[in-house]
């Protein structure tokens, strides 16, 4: 029977605006919009309310020799010997900052109070000294260059036929990461509302009644299919609440904005792995909720966890995209839906392993699915008490 026919539909949208509630939604999106175009804006909002800092500096017994840049946010005048003498009793109000360079390339600040901004004109200060001590040594031309120059290391890939622009994207791995934290998200969402779900209606009598016009396998694919779609939507929100996250980061960096490179099949292949992954595992979760009685007495609820393993293995190994165990991990179908997107992420991935592990997927989806309706059938049976793991192991046989 098709996971699209029109009862399974009809159950699969009504579980999903059982638990969708427009107004909180509503809400949680209009947060969000608030937080991006705060993030986005924030330079502009930052460099209105920035505080500006005024001091001077001198440099004892000798001229300045130049090159000094303060930071930004703090302006700094040349004094003179008189200035810093009588400064030296007491700070006026209008400088924030005096600093007195010593002879011996050392500096002194004096301020009315301890400051966070004065963290990053002591760095400023240390670089700029250091410059001058090292302009200071008696050395050659050709010593002088090698203490300014940076030893080269070269990056040398044996298989030079890959894209350098998809091997140069330093966020990759990340963005491994980053899928990592959205599907366990997504697989705690399956978990918590299937249980809620299954275990509810079969303490209330719900489903014996609805089971005089549905069949079992039909009231199971459009709760694991419904079930999914909040899964997905999920991941959607943690994942724009990440890009936010992303976006306000960046507004305090150097460079002021981020860019993302989208390759459309790494994309494609990911969401249709990502999909079936999550139809697997609340499938196995679907099942397994039927055979339990009371979720707050039951012993079972913890192997309900189990999907979750696979996913936390797999955070161990997303930065070697190209290692075995991960080329392992991206096949089996328990942890393919995770490793394969991280790794066509990062790397290139062989047509032959894409191919196995979609059919592996594939595959394990409709097993699983079948497993989770004579689960479902056994387990709705058993009202006030739970099933035998002997009577589970022979539902899982058929």
């Amino acid at each position: 029977m098709s996971l699209l026919s029109s009862k399974v539909s009809k159950i699969a949208w009504w579980e999903f605006r059982r638990f969708f509630k427009w107004k909180q939604e509503l809400i949680s999106i209009g947060l969000l919009v608030v937080i991006m175009a705060v993030s986005t804006g924030w330079g502009a909002i930052s460099a209105v309310f920035e505080e500006q800092y005024n001091g001077a500096i001198y440099f004892e017994q000798r001229a300045d020799p130049g090159g000094y840049e303060a930071p930004k946010d703090i302006t700094l005048r040349d004094a003179g010997s008189m200035e810093v003498e009588k400064w030296k009793s007491q700070l006026p109000e209008t400088l924030d900052v005096v600093v007195i360079v010593h002879p011996d390339n050392t500096a002194t600040l004096r301020v009315h109070k301890r400051d966070d901004w004065q963290s990053d004109l002591t760095n400023s200060l240390q670089n700029y000294l250091q410059t001058l001590r090292v302009a200071g040594l008696e050395l050659t031309d050709e010593q002088r260059r090698v203490l300014d120059s940076k030893p080269e290391v070269t990056l040398d890939i044996a298989q030079v036929d890959v894209d350098e622009s998809a091997t140069d994207d330093e966020g990759s791995s990340e963005l491994g990461m980053f899928l990592g934290i959205g599907i366990s998200v997504g697989v705690f969402t399956g978990f918590g509302l299937m249980m809620m779900s299954i275990t509810a209606e079969k303490q209330q009598r719900v489903t014996e009644q609805l089971l005089t016009i549905i069949s079992p396998r039909e009231w199971m694919d459009g709760k694991i299919v419904g079930i999914t779609l909040h899964s997905l939507k999920a991941m959607v929100f943690i994942g724009l609440f990440f890009g936010a996250i992303a976006l306000l980061a960046a507004s305090f960096s150097s460079e002021g904005s981020i860019s993302f490179t989208f390759d459309p099949f790494v994309v494609i292949a990911s969401f249709v792995f990502v999909l079936l992954g999550l139809l697997m595992i609340n499938a196995m979760l679907a099942g397994f909720s039927a055979t339990i009685d009371d979720p707050n007495h039951s012993s079972r609820s913890s192997f309900m966890l189990i999907p979750l393993l696979p996913i936390f293995l797999s955070f161990s190994v997303v930065d070697s995209p190209d290692g075995t165990l991960a080329q392992i991990m991206s096949i089996l179908p328990v942890s393919s839906f995770m490793m394969m997107p991280a790794r066509l992420a990062q790397t290139d991935v062989a047509w032959w392993q894409i191919g196995l592990s979609l059919a592996l997927l594939v595959v394990s989806l409709i097993w699983m699915r079948n497993v989770a309706a004579r689960l479902f059938t056994m387990g709705i049976q058993f009202y006030g008490k739970e099933p035998s793991w002997k009577d589970i192991w022979n539902a899982i046989r058929g």
